[in-house]
Order: structure tokens, then sequence, then C-alpha cells
């Protein structure tokens, strides 16, 4: 979502005060909009830090923008509008309200708001619009961004904590649900504007109150898509549903490696697989973050054929374990799972490199090594177990599998660029085929 806006126009350095009561809100907006707006100053005031409890506080009139949460009641926020333009060059002021005072919307923009928006539904490619228009040199007004993509709610369903929750999120029609799990929901979804489908992920495991799981959760978001390419999955847009973040990702219709395993391959289509997923790990790594939770279902096809990886819920910095949940229990999928991971020790690139050791063995054989009734058992068998010998129609390629499955981190192969070295030679005059996709940006 975007509108023609003259970048030129924007204030050079703008200063921008979030007030709002939720740290973790406060928390939230200041990292999405430092990652669009350049030499921007991010104020966040706690109103209720201040001598005069509630949002209705005097906010500098030096800044640029002034984004006003934690308004409860319609007098609160003709007051709060009222003290601040009191001031000299009072600037723009968004409000974020509860879905019950969006009625009086026409209201507080006559009382001088810049824009008013749901707070318990905010699309921050909405607010990225508002703010460049109330940034811009002519202060141009909300309605023109009304006027290209008006507020439209989908409604999004999924049980946390034992109760139904029924949130909405803006500009996305609810298609169907696609997972549910400890750390996030996942639907399949479509722009209400421009009907491309997507797929949105609410991120249970970090809500606004859990402060410190949102700033694992951005920091993680940051430094991933600081090194964006082709082989990380897209963000369409972000925001805010209830208390819960989400994502809305591209829609990858081609499938995953799980449906691909399902068809004909040849011996040269599976390493060729595996040399482009050890490409992809290779760009992914200079994050310096370890996916931990490399499996069939986190590996995705671009129509071109690239790999793509998605669900990077739980990884983790090198040098540091993998979070555990809530419950104690290890984070990740036990059958593809490396043993320091599953020991609860520091990971890094080698984790991931064991875990497409993990992968090429089923694809040779058809079946996992270390699979057992339960995860605590499966994830001994890696600890402990023998790395299983490959039938004799593959065993040519066991010393590679042997470097990938090592049990020592530090006996595996240095990176993932090592790893595709060793298998490349059993590719023959197939080489030629391979593209070096380690320099392939979007």
């Amino acid at each position: 979502m975007s509108v023609p806006l003259q970048t030129g126009n924007l204030i050079s350095a703008p200063h921008i005060s979030i007030v709002d009561g939720s740290a973790g809100l406060r928390l939230l907006l200041a990292t999405f909009i430092k990652t669009r707006i350049n030499n921007v100053v991010i104020e966040a005031i706690d109103p209720f830090s201040q001598t005069m409890r509630g949002a209705a506080i005097n906010v500098s009139a030096q800044g640029s923008a002034v984004i006003l949460g934690g308004l409860g009641t319609t007098a609160e926020v003709f007051d709060s509008l009222k003290r601040m333009y009191s001031q000299a060059k009072c600037p723009p002021i968004i409000i974020l309200v509860s879905p019950d005072l969006l009625a009086e919307e026409a209201a507080f923009i006559q009382a001088g708001a810049f824009a008013v928006l749901r707070k318990d539904s905010l699309s921050f490619n909405r607010l990225e619009i508002v703010l460049l228009l109330a940034l811009s040199a002519s202060h141009t007004h909300i309605a023109e961004a009304e006027k290209y993509a008006p507020p439209n709610y989908g409604k999004f369903s999924f049980i946390y904590d034992g109760q139904r929750q029924v949130l909405e999120i803006d500009g996305y029609r609810y298609l169907s649900n696609l997972a549910s799990g400890q750390l996030a929901q996942v639907f399949f979804a479509e722009d209400t504007r421009t009907g491309v489908r997507g797929v949105i992920k609410v991120q249970t495991q970090a809500p606004l109150q859990n402060t410190a799981a949102l700033q694992d959760a951005l920091t993680r978001g940051l430094a991933i898509n600081a090194n964006h390419n082709h082989h990380i999955v897209d963000v369409l847009d972000s925001g805010l549903t209830g208390t819960f973040p989400y994502v809305v990702m591209e829609y990858l219709a081609d499938g995953d490696l799980r449906q691909r395993m399902r068809t004909s391959m040849t011996e040269v289509d599976k390493i060729t697989l595996i040399i482009t997923l050890l490409d992809a790990l290779t760009l992914f790594h200079q994050t310096g973050y370890a996916h931990a939770d490399l499996k069939p279902e986190s590996i995705f096809f671009r129509k071109d054929g690239f790999i793509v990886l998605i669900d990077f819920n739980i990884s983790a910095r090198f040098g540091i374990p993998v979070n555990a949940s809530a419950t104690g229990n290890i984070l990740g999928t036990p059958a593809y799972m490396s043993p320091e991971q599953g020991a609860g020790l520091a990971v890094n690139a080698a984790a991931d490199i064991y875990s497409a050791g993990i992968i090429f063995v089923e694809l040779l054989v058809g079946k996992l090594p270390f699979a057992s009734d339960t995860p605590a058992q499966t994830i001994y068998r890696h600890l402990h177990d023998e790395i299983p010998l490959l039938p004799l129609s593959v065993r040519h390629l066991q010393s590679v599998v042997d470097e990938m499955l090592a049990k020592n981190p530090l006996e595996r192969f240095a990176d993932a660029q090592s790893a595709k070295a060793a298998l490349l030679p059993y590719l023959g005059i197939s080489t030629q085929r391979i593209p070096d996709t380690t320099n392939q940006q979007q």
C-alpha cells in the first residue's frame, strides 16, 4: 500500500512523539517508524509517568508529528486536542482510538486531529502513508490516503489461552486457517483492494504486554529484513491486531518441500535441491542468525524454482541457545533438530547444516533418520545414535552426509558453501545447471 508522495518534500530530520501507556505499543511503533523513515528521532512518552494522569498532557509542540494513544473516552480526545493545540506550532496529531470511538472520527478531525486510526487494528502500511502525509511540507490531509484505500477490516478468529479470540486486520479478507501453534496463528487471506492473496501470521508469542518477547521478535525481524534476499519470504504488510503483532507475507503458490517430496525426483534433482537450500542458508546466515526450525514445511518455492525460507519465529543469534517455550519445552521440530539444539546449547550455522543433512537423508532414502515415538526419544537419538548407513544405491554420498550430521558441530562443514562444494562433484556434467544464487537480490 502506498500513495504517490514527493518524498523530497518531507521534513529532513523529523521528530515524532509516541504517547501511549503501553510500553509494548511504544516499542512496536518506534521500531517500525525507524525502519521506514530516514533520520527520524523518536520520543516515546508514557503519559502515566507525567504529573498529570492520562493522555491529556502537554507534549512538546516543537516536534514534527505526534501519535497519541491511551484515549479512553470522547471527552479525553477533545480535551487532549484542546490542550495540545493551545500551544504554538503544534504538529499534526495522529490519534489511536478503540473501535467504539471511531464513530466520532469526523468530530475529532474537526477538532484538529490530523488522522484517526484504530489502535487494535493498525496496519503499518496505512500508518506509513499517514506519517508521510503528516511530515510532508504541505501537510496533505489524511483524506488523500482514505481516497486511496479506505479501511476495511477482515475478521480472524482462533483459540488463545483457552478462549476464542476474534480479531480484525485492516485491508485483508479471511479465506482459511493454515496453521495453529504455541508461537503463532497463520491464515490465508486476500487483499481487499488488489485481490492479491497472502499469508497472515499473528505472532501470539509476542503480545504487547510481554515486552521482552516483543523486543526479541523485533530484533530478529530487523536483522533478517536488513539482509533480505530472493531466498527470504517477502513481507507485504505488518501491524497490530488486538494486542498481537502480525505480518502479512507473500503467498507462495508453488508449495513447500513436503509437497515436492511426493513427486518423482532423480538423484541429480535431489542433490540440486540441497545445493539450492545451502545457497539459501549461506545468505540467511549473513544475518548472524541460525534458522533453528529448518524442515520441509519451512522451505517453499518460487515459480522460478528458487527456494524461499519462512518461519523465523525461533531463529536464534549465533552463540546463544534457542529460547525455550513458556513451559520450558525446547522449541523446534525434533525430527530435524541438531543435537546441540536438542540439548539446549548454543547454536550457529552448523545447526542448520545438520537439519539440511536430515532433509537430504530423507530425500535420498524416503524416511527420516532418528525417528521415534516421542519428541524426547527423537532428541535422544540425535544425540546418541550412529549416523545411519545409506543404501548401496546412494552410498557414494555417505561421506557428505556424515559430515553434515556429525554430532559435534565443530566436525561439520564449516559453512553452507563448504557443504555445497562437497556436493557439486556428484553432479558431473550437470554442474553447469546449478546457478550461484548467493548474490541474487530482489
